[in-house]
């Protein structure tokens, strides 16, 4: 079909929930008629979660995205030495299978074969290999892509909150704070809420690093010395700050922005997995290609229990698409 999107999906972990949303927002979304699924995945992982789960799926298996067809769950199969699956429990081959599923993927997207690309969730750790020296998917496409920088941006509806600093310890944080590296997300949040989001004059907040903002030097200088010159040099954006991270979401502050960009991690992290509910959206801005992930992990404490909810990674497919047409109208 001439108008569908064709939205590629890597496996994550095996032995997490990817699998299993996966399979659940299949079934939730096979009539959907503008979208093409491609997963890619060995078919016995597929099948294996099928039959564990009690669930029932005519599979699709194809060798290119050219034969994939719409509501159809197809296949690229993923050669692997294979090995028993164990649903809970980290393991290096499946980390392995995690990233040749990345792998084939990548290739798809960077030649246009793919409109998009959904990731589930893999486990860090076990990834990890002579190919895949990364702290997370943000980086691994990032680098791909040849960017030096993207902005992991999460995404509930009119909730959208970025971060300077991605998967680094916090006593580095301070020291990665650059001038440079502050106004590139800054820029970067700006440019995807109007090319990505379509807002025209995006309002943005930028949070504090210390507490209460530094107190005027008192709890640290960043705000006096490097976090404020940056605002007020600023006169193509439409920024304010910097907040206290802490007063800016408990007084409700958030509605009043299209995005927000918080200094670290879990500055910005905790507050948006509170807000959303466990719905929310990863979505790597500033790449020339959509890449959108559900915001959780692999949740092995739950995985082949047939208890986890796949809305985000749904939402996240949803988003990847929106994103899609709004680049190419």
């Amino acid at each position: 079909m001439k108008n569908t999107i064709k939205v590629g999906i890597t496996l994550g972990d095996a032995n997490g929930v990817g699998p299993e949303i996966i399979i659940k927002t299949f079934l939730e979304t096979k009539s959907i008629r503008d979208t093409i699924f491609i997963v890619y995945s060995p078919v016995d992982v597929i099948q294996y979660y099928l039959k564990n789960l009690n669930f029932t799926l005519d599979l699709n298996i194809i060798d290119a995205v050219s034969n994939a067809e719409c509501g159809k769950f197809n296949i690229i199969s993923i050669d692997y030495e294979r090995f028993q699956l164990s649903p809970g429990f980290p393991s290096k081959k499946t980390g392995e299978l995690a990233y040749r599923s990345i792998a084939e993927a990548s290739k798809d997207i960077l030649n246009n074969s793919i409109n998009c690309i959904v990731t589930a969730p893999i486990d860090k750790n076990t990834i990890q290999n002579n190919s895949f020296s990364f702290h997370g998917h943000t980086e691994f496409f990032t680098s791909i892509a040849n960017k030096k920088q993207s902005l992991m941006l999460m995404v509930k509806e009119k909730l959208r909150i970025g971060i300077v600093t991605n998967h680094i310890a916090v006593k580095g944080i301070s020291e990665a704070l650059t001038e440079k590296k502050i106004i590139s997300k800054i820029n970067l949040l700006n440019e995807t809420l109007k090319s990505d989001f379509t807002i025209n004059n995006p309002r943005i907040a930028l949070l504090a690093l210390n507490p209460h903002a530094g107190d005027k030097g008192l709890i640290g200088n960043e705000e006096i010395n490097l976090i404020n010159p940056i605002i007020n040099s600023l006169d193509n954006v439409n920024i304010s700050g910097p907040f206290p991270a802490d007063g800016f979401f408990a007084s409700g502050k958030h509605h009043l922005y299209d995005g927000i960009l918080g200094m670290y991690h879990d500055q910005g992290l905790i507050p948006f997995k509170i807000l959303s509910q466990n719905q929310g959206i990863n979505f790597t801005a500033g790449l020339p290609f959509v890449r959108t992930s559900p915001d959780h992990g692999t949740a092995y404490e739950i995985a082949g229990k047939n208890k986890a909810n796949h809305q985000s990674f749904k939402n996240a497919i949803d988003l990847a698409k929106e994103i899609y047409l709004a680049r190419v109208t």
